[in-house]
């Protein structure tokens, strides 16, 4: 799922640049996981095998080399030596989301729940937000989207500016439109949308516009997805986004075959077939794929 890679991907970010490192080596396994370089990071962590700030970042370094079992041992290995503040809620979290990636769906709700429980009681707000997402994204992954928008109700709550507003809105229409409640997905997608479109990444602008598309399209409400795709078209040309033009024009056509508009549908394949080969793009060639 985009979204719930987008948001681990922000939390280990989070715990990179906020990390309390005290000393040179401590730094030094961060900068490597920030530069990928992996095996050079578990290195410089075996040799701090005392200290849990090290077995995390050990624990990160085999997540980003894929060793998912390897992984869970070096955060639960982290835990036992007892941190305290962000190292403590890390733990939890990265824990969690390893047990996430592994299918063990009850562990990373109980790893996550402990990472709710430290960060309440430490009054650190961002992680209490994060921490209810994260138990979100393990109930939607689970089919259970009613406690999984519970969850991200929970920590809409806590949201302190756009960003995490629209991060709260696109998590609530997710859940809402598995519930078949097509309405509240489509406002709640519109939220984020607009917040986005003044806050977010170009990206995630990009992505949140194609799936408020999708969604007025599954409703069979045309007109809307027809000016949200334009919109977004317009966006894209106006900001360099040849990648997000195409992809657009891949999802457009989409609507226009369901329109029985099959003339439009050829058109927007055809512009979006034009920049695909030249941008080379692996996710521009599968979408093209399946579309035709």
């Amino acid at each position: 799922m985009y979204l719930k890679t987008t948001l681990i991907l922000i939390f280990n970010c989070l715990i990179i640049n906020e990390s309390l490192a005290k000393d040179a080596a401590l730094e030094s396994c961060d900068t490597a996981l920030r530069n990928r370089q992996y095996a050079q990071a578990i290195q410089m962590a075996e040799k701090h095998a005392n200290q849990a700030e090290f077995w995390l970042c050990k624990g990160r370094a085999q997540s980003g080399l894929a060793q998912n079992a390897a992984a869970q041992q070096s955060f639960k290995q982290a835990i036992s030596l007892k941190p305290e503040g962000l190292d403590l809620i890390s733990a939890h979290m990265l824990l969690g989301n390893a047990q996430l990636e592994a299918k063990v769906h009850e562990a990373a709700i109980d790893s996550y729940q402990q990472a709710l429980k430290f960060s309440e009681q430490q009054n650190m707000r961002r992680y209490t937000r994060i921490a209810h997402n994260l138990i979100g994204e393990a109930y939607f992954d689970l089919g259970q989207y009613a406690q999984a928008l519970n969850a991200f109700e929970n920590g809409e709550k806590l949201a302190m500016n756009d960003d995490e507003r629209a991060d709260s809105h696109i998590h609530e229409a997710m859940a809402y439109q598995q519930l078949q409640q097509a309405d509240k997905a489509i406002e709640y997608q519109l939220k984020g949308v607009m917040m986005l479109r003044k806050s977010g990444t170009p990206d995630q602008y990009a992505e949140a516009s194609l799936t408020l598309g999708k969604l007025f399209a599954e409703k069979k409400d045309y007109a809307s997805a027809d000016k949200t795709y334009q919109r977004l078209m317009e966006y894209a040309h106006d900001n360099g986004g040849d990648f997000y033009e195409a992809k657009t024009a891949i999802y457009w056509a989409e609507s226009k075959r369901a329109q029985g508009d099959t003339s439009g549908a050829q058109q927007l394949m055809q512009q979006a077939e034009t920049m695909a080969a030249r941008l080379k793009d692996a996710e521009l060639d599968a979408l093209l794929l399946k579309a035709k």
